[in-house]
């Protein structure tokens, strides 16, 4: 890859883009900008995505875009968003104006090999792996040509990475799990279109083509839950969340796949909602899932994304029954992975 194009692309972000951002490549490079950082981990391709890799290298019907796509589908209907790595961020109040979200380099950052080994028995990922899978798989694909490279972006606080990909024809991001909406894991999940991909550059409108291609005959939302919004909400808007739950359930979505999605809707409706953890017991791991409460009319509700249940609650109880309120609080050690 030219140089000149991974610089011309953090241009590019910094122009499009709000925060501090900063470009993560692969050992032995020479670009040296304080903007640059060079991983610790070795990018390395997992099954199932190194299978569709090695399909995809073989197959001369479809075009590079087109077999970006595919990896980007295979990652989403493949993998879930492991959002016990939230559990563990640090609240730093230390500045009342500039409230910030530290999070710890050990959950999936800067990883060992009883980190990988433990991660090869499920199928839950954060952000940085992510990242790290799709760039080196894009990269396998261009098998050395040099006319386009994908390489991680992330922001400087070191919250949340993606992949960027860049060279004389376009530059692309990609995200699979922006956690401020629903995710593209839990969007093609749910048949739906993606819409994780922001376009900074297209002079031939090639990517677009790809994208438009692959969204084609996808709904952007559930035509069940517009139904069930249209037939309840102005009856009882309880019996309306319980309905898109119930909905959900036919999909067998994650617990993190069922909150986000749900969250959207309550949200819609210009409710505030409120974060609490659930630990998962039973598992070969320690680990603790997101779950909200709500207050409406009165009344609070506990949205149990490990059962996927709506029902009325109150703080006391779901303190007594384990439930974890601001996590962010307190110092946790390592476990699991």
């Amino acid at each position: 890859m030219n140089d000149a194009y991974i610089e011309k692309f953090y241009d590019e972000v910094n122009e499009a883009l709000e925060g501090d951002y900063k470009i993560v490549l692969e050992p032995n490079r020479k670009l040296s900008n304080d903007w640059i950082e060079y991983d610790e981990v070795k990018w390395e391709i997992e099954e199932p995505v190194l299978s569709v890799v090695k399909k995809l290298k073989n197959d001369d019907t479809l075009s590079f875009e087109d077999k970006i796509m595919e990896i980007y589908k295979c990652i989403c209907l493949n993998y879930i968003y492991d959002d016990n790595v939230l559990f563990f961020f640090k609240r730093d109040a230390s500045d009342i104006d500039n409230i910030r979200y530290i999070a710890v380099d050990w959950y999936g950052r800067i990883i060992d090999e009883r980190w990988k080994n433990n991660r090869k028995s499920h199928n839950r990922r954060v952000c940085y792996e992510f990242a790290r899978i799709f760039a080196k798989a894009i990269n396998e694909l261009l098998d050395g040509d040099s006319k386009l490279e994908a390489f991680m972006l992330g922001d400087k606080e070191n919250l949340h990475y993606v992949v960027g990909l860049t060279g004389e024809e376009y530059s692309i991001i990609l995200d699979v799990d922006d956690f401020n909406k629903i995710k593209d894991l839990t969007r093609l999940k749910l048949g739906l279109t993606i819409n994780g991909i922001t376009i900074l550059r297209d002079s031939s409108g090639k990517f677009q083509k790809a994208i438009n291609k692959f969204n084609e005959g996808k709904l952007e939302d559930l035509e069940e839950v517009e139904k069930a919004k249209e037939n309840l909400r102005d009856t009882s808007i309880i019996e309306y969340f319980n309905k898109i739950l119930n909905i959900l359930k036919s999909y067998n979505l994650d617990s993190q796949g069922v909150l986000e999605y749900t969250r959207s809707k309550i949200e819609n409706e210009e409710i505030e909602v409120d974060k609490i953890w659930k630990e998962v017991k039973g598992g070969p791991e320690k680990r603790h899932v997101r779950c909200l409460i709500f207050e409406l009319d009165g009344k609070t509700y506990l949205l149990d994304s490990v059962e996927k249940v709506l029902c009325e609650t109150n703080k006391e109880d779901l303190i007594e029954q384990g439930f974890i309120f601001n996590p962010e609080e307190n110092e946790y050690a390592y476990y699991g992975g």
